[in-house]
């Protein structure tokens, strides 16, 4: 449908003016009548010597006062502004006002006058509000300074506003496509953009964890060597001291294989949790064990530099999204390693309520400044050097925590010094926190 728009984006409805020229109160009746006649129009305006109309003239009302018993007679002569006529003939219903002349040209207040520059819906809230009692709906229309520029029928505003409804109809439902796939566009790039924070933070990691592997690793081929030199031993002639000290190597050595083995157990653990593509579902969680497997995966960063004070309890369960909530773990305490410069200690507690999980994580760093604090989870902010961070994760995790989990987080300023990072995170899903898997920040998971 072509836009009813001007090229202004206003609607044109001044363009349905009829610019027909109007009575003046001089002219007889029987010419009002032949000029509506030829014309073949229903109403017309009376203007003054100055063209300002003074009222409105019915084709329907000339003829009737022309068709009654001596009509012609009576009225075909008379000059239009000082006719008057029966009032039965203007459908006067009354019978006391039946016979009361009354004069045949409608007065302007029950006629709807225009301002031709007013704009389209201007003009529609007018005709709408006009009184019940206005007998005749044709238009007239006059320029700023009143004078008289035309009419319109109201048939023909009528078609206008049709075609301006549903050409807003059309509009809308384009906008609201183009909106939608720009939405789909943006939760894409949203999807890359997270999925590539949380590959550099899988990068970082995996050098840390290939040398945390790497020791126990060693202690477990080192064991073997040992547990295998003594069973080649045992195969000969030894003396009871000699297998007694053979027993206690083989047990030191099968401790040894174990502890190393459960070592790399948890770190593959904690990694199988912090990749889990889990977006699509919230399952029940032990909070604690989230926690530990975060530091797991950042043990080689912090190493003895940094001393961590853990509070947490042996036990609490979360319906969350593990992997999703194991990024944000690994992403603040990332971030309060580099703002440390890896060095310095780092308080993590968790507490629980009755219907929340609050968690806090705090450093020894400067401290966020406070100029900074409203901007320190939008996307791409970041107060590192070049090459250090890419400005995604806290604005991720802000997502990850307030979208997917209906939680909250928040930075703030310790009073002796470092940054105060504090996560609550509701213990069940509630009903209200459920969102459209459309709208959900799919890529976080």
């Amino acid at each position: 449908m072509p836009s009813p728009l001007g090229a202004d984006s206003s609607v044109v409805w001044s363009d349905y003016i009829r610019h027909a020229k109007a009575f003046t109160p001089f002219q007889t009746l029987e010419q009002v009548h032949q000029k509506m006649l030829a014309e073949g129009i229903d109403f017309a305006a009376q203007v003054d010597e100055n063209n300002v109309p003074i009222g409105l003239v019915s084709s329907k009302l000339v003829a009737g006062a022309l068709s009654v018993q001596y009509g012609q007679a009576l009225f075909a002569k008379k000059k239009l502004g000082a006719l008057r006529v029966p009032g039965y003939v203007l459908g006067a219903r009354e019978k006391e006002k039946s016979q009361d002349f009354q004069p045949l040209v409608i007065g302007l207040d029950e006629a709807i006058v225009l301002n031709s520059t007013i704009d389209f819906f201007t003009a529609q809230s007018a005709i709408e509000k006009r009184p019940r009692e206005h007998r005749f709906d044709d238009l007239i229309v006059i320029s700023d300074d009143g004078t008289y520029l035309g009419m319109i029928e109201i048939i023909d505003f009528f078609g206008l506003q049709t075609r301006v409804s549903q050409w807003q109809d059309i509009e809308l439902r384009t906008r609201n496509q183009i909106l939608n796939e720009t939405l789909t566009a943006l939760q894409q790039t949203q999807a890359v953009l997270a999925s590539s924070a949380k590959m550099a933070s899988l990068g970082e990691l995996v050098a840390g964890i290939a040398h945390e592997m790497n020791t126990p690793l060693g202690i477990l081929v080192s064991s073997h060597d040992v547990i295998e030199n003594i069973f080649d031993s045992l195969t000969s002639n030894i003396s009871h001291e000699q297998r007694l000290k053979y027993h206690r190597l083989i047990r030191t050595n099968i401790d040894l294989g174990r502890q190393a083995s459960d070592r790399v157990s948890h770190i593959i653990s904690s990694l199988r949790t912090f990749g889990r593509d889990d977006h699509q579902q919230k399952y029940d969680a032990n909070l604690p064990s989230l926690i530990h497997g975060a530091l797991v995966l950042l043990a080689n960063k912090f190493k003895e530099a940094i001393k961590i004070h853990i509070d947490l309890p042996i036990e609490g369960n979360l319906a969350c999204y593990p992997g999703q909530l194991s990024q944000v773990l690994v992403n603040v305490l990332t971030n309060a390693y580099q703002a440390m410069d890896g060095r310095g200690h780092l308080w993590i507690s968790a507490a629980e309520s009755l219907n929340e999980w609050e968690i806090m994580i705090r450093d020894t760093g400067p401290g966020i400044p406070v100029h900074l604090l409203e901007r320190i989870f939008d996307p791409g902010f970041t107060t590192k050097g070049v090459g250090v961070g890419t400005g995604l994760g806290l604005s991720i995790s802000k997502k990850i925590i307030e979208l997917n989990h209906g939680g909250l987080i928040s930075a703030s300023n310790h009073p002796e010094g470092g940054a105060v990072f504090l996560i609550k995170l509701p213990k069940m899903l509630r009903e209200r926190d459920r969102v459209d898997k459309q709208s959900r920040v799919q890529l976080i998971g």
